[in-house]
């Protein structure tokens, strides 16, 4: 959960809580009973739906540092039965091309690495007859491309995740409308008992007051990457809209910069966007234009990587 809904689900709680203990006021409200269960039911949704988001997230997180540490040990291995082959049959241009060492692979940014041990994996594949006895199988190889496809797939999904966190986040703003509405409906019946219900009345509207707990105000950041070196691109022009035409209303400060360039990092930030799904686009001389889509929810941090080719 986002921290705006964090604040919305305490005070519903607490509401539902101090509703609870005054039955017996509540009791004689018209389909107050109705409106009440779908609160309380709701409640345990979002807590079920909270424990799924969280698991989503640190799944996929675990599931790509595990694939990415066995693609690097087993593309080290190739490596070093590799060079031993080139230094032994005097191959220089097969020696420069493989020639990487363990920090090499690990301090590489993901679509490097990815590109590095497709380049290994392609010459030891040309040279496996030849290799035969230095350990490097056909079997092997296979592997090892199985290791970078599975790789590579990791690394959109995480993207994916970042900015939707799975479908439990959508289950979740589902959730939240639902206790929105049905709030609502308890409102008006706890006016009936404004005049003679005083002190009950008064405490509900306290406790039915939702206390922001100071989320974040950074809605998305953006990070364009050079497709090649994965390094930060500075001064990338970018613009960002509502996608599909959705009238979501943007920030202030988003409606005054709606074109931003990035730092010397290649990272631009937006503020306080509204939830919704919107679309970005980079521009650069000397790189093609990207354009991507992204999806916001208010309160959460949202990155968003664009690699970009050069023209």
């Amino acid at each position: 959960m986002n921290n705006k809904q964090e604040s919305y689900e305490k005070m519903s709680v607490a509401s539902a809580s101090y509703l609870s203990a005054n039955a017996t006021i509540t009791a004689g409200l018209p389909n107050f009973s109705t409106y009440y269960n779908i609160i309380v039911t709701t409640h345990g949704q979002i807590q079920v739906a909270q424990v799924q988001q969280e698991a989503d997230k640190s799944g996929n997180t675990n599931n790509k540092k595990q694939l990415k540490a066995t693609l690097i040990t087993d593309t080290s291995d190739i490596i070093r039965k590799t060079v031993a082959f080139a230094m032994n049959t005097n191959n220089t241009a097969l020696f420069t091309l493989v020639n990487y060492s363990d920090s090499d692979l690990t301090k590489a940014s993901d679509t490097k690495l990815i590109g590095i041990c497709q380049v290994v994996h392609d010459k030891a594949n040309a040279n496996v007859i030849a290799m035969e006895s230095y350990g490097v199988t056909a079997a092997l190889i296979t592997t090892l491309q199985d290791e970078i496809t599975d790789f590579s797939n990791a690394i959109p999904k995480g993207r994916v995740d970042k900015a939707d966190s799975g479908g439990a986040t959508k289950l979740l703003v589902t959730l939240f409308k639902t206790l929105v509405t049905n709030w609502a409906k308890i409102d008006t019946l706890v006016e009936m008992v404004k005049v003679t219900q005083p002190v009950f009345y008064n405490e509900y509207i306290s406790v039915r007051t939702v206390i922001d707990t100071g989320a974040s105000s950074l809605s998305l950041k953006i990070k364009a990457q050079d497709a090649e070196s994965g390094e930060g691109i500075a001064n990338v022009s970018l613009s960002i809209s509502p996608a599909n035409g959705q009238m979501k209303a943007m920030s202030v400060q988003s409606k005054k910069a709606d074109v931003k360039k990035t730092a010397s990092g290649g990272s631009a930030h937006y503020k306080s966007l509204a939830d919704g799904d919107y679309v970005v686009t980079a521009t650069k001389p000397g790189f093609k234009d990207v354009t991507a889509t992204i999806s916001v929810v208010n309160g959460e941090s949202t990155v968003l990587e664009i690699p970009m080719e050069k023209a």
